[in-house]
């Protein structure tokens, strides 16, 4: 490999912004955030509210 070679190599290959520590803090506490939201959602129970149907016991109840 020829000093051409290698210094094309260089060129071409992508170079990434140096994160702060700051940043990637901040990355990590949203992606925290985001993690635990979307667990409460699938964890949590549904609220009665959402429910638009009785219990079955209640509707027998109030034909009698």
């Amino acid at each position: 490999m020829t000093t051409d070679d290698v210094r094309l190599e260089r060129k071409a290959s992508v170079r990434l912004p140096i994160l702060t520590e700051n940043t990637l803090l901040l990355i990590i506490a949203a992606g925290f955030v985001i993690l635990h939201i979307l667990a409460a959602i699938d964890l949590l129970p549904q609220s009665a509210s959402a429910d638009t149907s009785p219990p079955p016991e209640a509707s027998g109840a109030m034909f009698d």
